[in-house]
């Protein structure tokens, strides 16, 4: 089998299972909106069914659908969450384009996702899995939470939040982390071109950046 990164940003597309797609889909009209370019989806394992889609919100939205609008609970998470027409999420599998926060891993807890995958590490919010083992709730609820994309593919997941945050919160401890850990991917979001993309569709964005994009870069810890 090929490394990922052989093939062409169609071929990857291509690949991707379901759930994948729709939250991928979900990040670029989050990201098309002017918002941070994450998007994510329930989907039931037994069933093979999505069931549920939510994309960030916080600078606001178009869409009615979203619960959560212009403000800094709109995370795609949350919306997803949300709108959920079940009491919980038991048995469900969370995807989402980045490394949940605190608010949503929490709440993906409370709610109690089965399993959590994610395409690309949050540099700011990486291995909060240690948080949750010194109180017996969250440790006995705590989904399995797996890196689940690589290469190219998950430093695009990556780069649209780390240029929103750089266009807003420049010299903030984000950036600074994210240059610390993904100097390549730092600078790429820092020139803005993913910005100047926004019109065009998921699929030509990709190509266009695909020969930009660095494979994925390792987080280090500590």
């Amino acid at each position: 089998m090929k490394p990922v990164d052989q093939f062409s940003a169609a071929q990857t597309l291509d690949s991707l299972s379901e759930p994948w797609t729709q939250a991928l889909d979900e990040a670029w009209l989050s990201w098309q909106h002017g918002n941070f370019g994450i998007g994510a989806v329930l989907f039931d394992p037994h069933t093979k069914v999505v069931t549920g889609r939510g994309r960030n919100a916080i600078g606001g939205d178009p869409s009615s659908e979203l619960r959560l609008r212009g403000n800094w609970m709109a995370h795609a998470e949350m919306n997803l969450f949300a709108s959920m027409s079940a009491f919980n999420a038991r048995g469900l599998h969370l995807y989402t384009t980045l490394e949940p926060c605190l608010m949503c891993a929490a709440t993906a807890i409370f709610l109690d996702v089965e399993e959590i995958k994610f395409g690309a590490n949050d540099e700011y919010f990486h291995d909060l899995d240690s948080l949750w083992k010194h109180h017996p709730y969250t440790a006995s609820r705590q989904p399995s939470s797996t890196k689940a994309l690589s290469g190219k593919l998950s430093s695009f997941c990556r780069l649209l939040p780390l240029s929103f945050t750089f266009e807003w919160r420049p010299g903030t401890t984000m950036v600074e982390e994210a240059i610390r850990h993904r100097p390549v991917l730092a600078k790429l979001a820092e020139s803005g071109v993913a910005t100047t993309l926004r019109n065009v569709g998921l699929g030509e964005a990709l190509d266009e950046l695909w020969p930009e994009l660095p494979d994925d870069e390792v987080h280090e810890s500590g």
